[in-house]
């Protein structure tokens, strides 16, 4: 597993993930530095308990490991919930001023930022303490490095989860594990994070899977990419009349139409990308999935909707 790789004992107001889950008192305000996926989940839950909320991240957008359009959503939907974001703020240690009536974060390039607690969730670092690892000549001070069937250096260790870094979702953990059973067992088995669907429980939530647009382009692939924002009218709804909005996009390979990637972003986004990850792994091409009856209403209309979308940009290029 891992651990915030922030040190909490700097003060009972500055805290990390694990440390603020053991307070019972919720702050009036909540300051957090980072705007990753553990800072937007903790921004979501804190705004929804009725507590201020300020989230500062020194990169030019929220949510800077993924596409851009999900962080321009994500950051859409906590301001209008009340969450204030600074963004391009950087902020150190000794810009963060502790004393009894509160916490004081200072930015250079702004206004100072008065808060009850400070959550600091900038990054994590695997648990390695005490497994003698570096006796057997293995780097322990940092993520361990592993081939595509889990295995460390020393082809009898295998490491899988949050310990090498490669992505520190449950998804990829489970996933890894069941490579190295099979490599351990040997069975043939490989891991790639390109089959791997990833979320972050926000609000509204993130999910994705596969390649980006930018990593489909970087890798030289002909592709074509449709997005479009649907409003899904399902049992799941509060209400019909206006039912929140799904982002949705799709990258899909000009010459053999299979999936290269999706991303979703809305009440719906865990259940779009788990039926394009099904569609990847099973190898079915968009008009396979086009000509499959799916119930209505349903989220799972999004993806349609979105491939229908990507038929007819085929057919008009």
């Amino acid at each position: 597993g891992s651990r915030p790789g922030f040190p909490s004992k700097s003060g009972p107001r500055l805290v990390d993930s694990d440390a603020l889950l053991r307070i019972l008192t919720l702050p009036r305000h909540l300051a957090i530095i980072g705007a990753g996926y553990i800072g937007c989940e903790f921004a979501s839950i804190y705004r929804t308990l009725g507590c201020a909320v300020t989230l500062m991240e020194k990169e030019s957008r929220v949510l800077p490991g993924w596409e851009s359009e999900a962080g321009e959503r994500v950051a859409q939907m906590l301001e209008m919930r009340g969450v204030a974001i600074q963004l391009n703020r950087n902020v150190s240690l000794q810009q963060i001023e502790e004393n009894e009536e509160g916490i004081r974060v200072q930015v250079r390039d702004g206004p100072a930022v008065e808060a009850d607690l400070v959550l600091v969730a900038t990054g994590r670092k695997p648990n390695l303490e005490g497994l003698g690892l570096g006796a057997l000549g293995i780097d322990d001070t940092s993520f361990l490095k592993v081939d595509d069937r889990m295995r460390l250096s020393n082809a009898g260790l295998y490491a899988v989860g949050d310990v090498n870094g490669i992505s520190l979702l449950d998804s990829t953990a489970f996933s890894q594990a069941s490579v190295a059973i099979h490599s351990i067992l040997g069975r043939e088995s490989c891991f790639d994070q390109r089959w791997i669907p990833r979320c972050i429980h926000s609000e509204p939530p993130v999910a994705a899977v596969g390649f980006s647009e930018g990593e489909a382009k970087l890798r030289g692939l002909e592709c074509q990419v449709a997005s479009e924002t649907i409003r899904l009218v399902s049992d799941l709804e509060r209400s019909v009349i206006d039912p929140e909005p799904t982002f949705v996009k799709v990258i899909i390979d000009s010459a053999s139409r299979h999936f290269l990637g999706c991303l979703a972003v809305g009440d719906h986004a865990p259940v779009i990308v788990n039926i394009a990850t099904i569609a990847m792994k099973s190898g079915l091409t968009i008009d396979q999935l086009l000509e499959t009856s799916l119930i209505q209403p349903s989220a799972s209309q999004a993806l349609l909707a979105i491939l229908r979308k990507t038929c007819f940009l085929r057919q008009s290029g």
